[in-house]
């Protein structure tokens, strides 16, 4: 007995070999871009590290000198509050006023260059800096924010340009200052004593450290005066006429 092929197998045939052969070239390149795209994430990832580092250098340093700025802020509203109470305490003037300067201007004060190791701190129980008349101009105090006793920043704060009166107490006389000029500066932990600077860090993008290691992260300047002694007014315009005398 004979059998007949039936036409549709050879056909049938034909296009599962096809089929197969289809199959092994796609697996070739699914290889191939699996590779391909591991190219391209790594290099992807090489091209955006460098931004990431530099975005995250440039927030932290922007938080510290964030920092740096509110501490200069309140050691200058610790003072102010004391001048408009009014000073007429010796105490007072020797222990919680900040250092006197002999520099006409409070810009030729030069930077720290010594360490007075009291730590002030948010902490009681490792707070050390209690008077800070014994801080000279040149010297500063280290500061723990957080309250874990670890330093965190060094401040240097000074007064020149100050203006007195003798004034009577119930008493004695004692010779008050009435009007002077105040700066603070407030480096970072890492402050390279020997070698530091006046001029502030420059908040710039950066990878590293930039200028924290050499320049205060803040620095400010003001006037502070009593204004409600008989001889705040007359203080005053000396003061005022010292600041234009060339």
């Amino acid at each position: 007995m004979t059998y007949l092929t039936q036409p549709w197998k050879p056909r049938l045939l034909s296009l599962l070999q096809k089929q197969h052969l289809l199959t092994d070239k796609n697996s070739g390149l699914t290889l191939i871009e699996g590779l391909v795209a591991i190219l391209i994430v790594s290099a992807v990832t090489t091209a955006i590290t460098p931004m990431m580092f530099l975005s995250v250098a440039t927030r932290i340093q922007n938080r510290r000198s964030e920092q740096a700025l509110q501490l200069a802020h309140g050691q200058i509203d610790q003072i102010r509050v004391l001048m408009e109470q009014g000073i007429n305490d010796q105490t007072v003037i020797d222990r919680q006023l900040p250092p006197l300067a002999g520099e006409n201007n409070v810009n030729d004060v030069g930077p720290p260059t010594g360490i007075f190791n009291n730590l002030l701190s948010t902490n009681s129980s490792c707070n050390d800096l209690t008077d800070l008349g014994q801080l000279s101009p040149n010297q500063a105090f280290p500061v723990d924010v957080n309250g874990d006793c670890e330093i965190d920043f060094y401040m240097q704060t000074f007064r020149t340009n100050e203006v007195t009166a003798v004034l009577n107490n119930s008493n004695n006389s004692i010779e008050v200052p009435i009007v002077f000029r105040m700066g603070v500066r407030v480096y970072y932990r890492n402050a390279d004593f020997g070698n530091l600077e006046t001029d502030q860090a420059s908040l710039v993008m950066t990878t590293g450290e930039g200028q924290q290691r050499t320049r205060p992260l803040a620095s400010l300047f003001t006037v502070m005066a009593q204004g409600d002694t008989t001889l705040s007014l007359d203080r005053y315009r000396i003061f005022l006429t010292d600041e234009v005398r060339p």
